[in-house]
């Protein structure tokens, strides 16, 4: 039987079943160990195409992820060559899948009764559809704030979702604890190793697609965890020759969430809410990031604003359709001096998160119970003026009522509630469009 293997380059400490980013013993960063032969094995499917540089497990699940076309930009970068690695063509609309992939498997062929993982979206999906192929049980911690779409999709895959009024950094430990108690396997990204496997395979396939090593990539930065994973495959193929330099990585923040560049000193002039998938405190990579940043990047800073702009442009200039949290990396490119042989990384597909595209209150949906907000939306259009105790007592999830009030708080700034004071209560009534 195949066992995957993981060891700290620093202290030596090497284990069979640790799956975590960060050595147990010392700290530092751990490393898969596996055979390295770059040559495709095009009788596998999906990222297993890749067999020979990845760590493999006994059972090599796929849903045919991967293979992601490179589309030249014709319109919004005429003059330049500017490329566009599409991931929202994967089997559930997102670049998580690849990780997903090699998750799975090693969950399957290590025997696992139950995965749990916390997620704001995607990696939740990505898992729950590996996972119900797998026979696995799944359970996703989400935060309340969690696209509906993505919610839609998880319980659709037949997770079973708990939506927690939390932090993702939080809900992260708790899933860790929990794991590590209860012998559970954790597939969420930034504590699960795998996934940085997995989604090297990204610039293996923009390099073999391009023919030569791109000058840039520009993508989304969130937790840090692509940034780490596309410098992990650059440095794989450095090591091997295969390729003789580094391209330089953008990472694109939004003011909402400046996580590394407030750390690189990279000055932001808005205040705003994360966009979801955005959205983390302090990942457990962030010293790792911050040094490849210092080496071969920088960040930039867009406004929510910007993002949605260039959503919109993507769609009708290109004919890609991206989530927000996808556009961020178009918004970053189209602030700087681009370069020929730049690729900007599009995530995930429009429709996990297509909020840029229509109104708010048209997409919710009653199939599934979605994110918090959508409940109490869906809660008011129902039942005109009652008072957020009532809404509270009708939600039906735990939470705190404090916590609804934030919630009416948030949707009333948006322009999507109103509220009016009958009878001396404050009533909430659905803002009509």
């Amino acid at each position: 039987m195949l066992v995957i293997r993981v060891k700290c380059p620093c202290c030596g400490y090497e284990n069979s079943s640790f799956r975590g980013f960060k050595c147990p013993i010392c700290g530092c960063l751990m490393q898969v160990i596996h055979e390295y032969k770059l040559e495709k094995d095009t009788h596998r499917e999906g990222i297993w195409v890749y067999k020979n540089i990845l760590p493999t497990p006994k059972i090599m699940l796929s849903l045919g992820e991967g293979l992601t076309p490179l589309v030249k930009s014709l319109n919004l970068f005429k003059d330049t060559l500017v490329y566009f690695k599409d991931e929202g063509r994967n089997p559930t609309g997102s670049f998580r899948d690849r990780a997903a992939a090699i998750i799975i498997s090693d969950a399957l062929s290590m025997g696992a009764r139950r995965v749990i993982l916390a997620s704001d979206g995607n990696m939740g999906a990505s898992i729950s559809a590996y996972a119900s192929r797998a026979g696995l049980p799944v359970t996703v911690y989400v935060p309340s704030w969690t696209d509906e779409e993505k919610v839609l999709l998880m319980k659709a895959y037949g997770a079973n979702v708990i939506i927690k009024n939390n932090y993702l950094d939080n809900l992260l430990e708790y899933v860790e604890i929990r794991a590590r108690k209860q012998n559970l396997y954790d597939a969420s990204s930034t504590h699960n190793i795998l996934s940085m496997e997995g989604l090297k395979t990204i610039i293996y396939e923009i390099i073999d697609q391009l023919g030569r090593t791109p000058n840039r990539i520009i993508l989304p930065l969130g937790s840090g965890l692509t940034l780490l994973s596309i410098y992990h495959g650059l440095e794989e193929m450095y090591k091997n020759n295969i390729i003789d330099r580094f391209p330089k990585l953008v990472g694109v923040e939004t003011c909402g969430n400046p996580l590394y560049s407030s750390y690189l000193g990279v000055k932001t002039k808005c205040s705003e809410e994360p966009l979801p998938g955005l959205a983390y405190r302090k990942p457990v990579i962030m010293d790792k990031v911050i040094e490849i940043l210092e080496k071969h990047g920088e960040t930039i800073v867009v406004s929510k604003r910007e993002v949605l702009e260039a959503a919109k442009n993507l769609a009708r200039r290109e004919g890609l359709f991206v989530e927000p949290s996808s556009a961020v990396a178009l918004a970053g490119a189209l602030k700087i001096s681009i370069e020929d042989y730049s690729v900007i990384l599009l995530t995930g597909h429009g429709l996990k998160g297509p909020s840029p595209y229509t109104e708010a209150r048209r997409i919710r949906t009653n199939i599934f119970p979605g994110s918090t907000k959508s409940i109490i939306l869906n809660i008011i259009e129902q039942n005109p003026g009652l008072t957020g105790y009532e809404i509270w007592k009708r939600l039906g999830i735990k939470i705190s009522v404090q916590a609804v009030y934030q919630h009416l708080h948030d949707l009333e700034n948006k322009g999507l509630i109103r509220s009016a004071i009958i009878d001396g209560l404050k009533r909430y009534y659905l803002v009509s469009k």
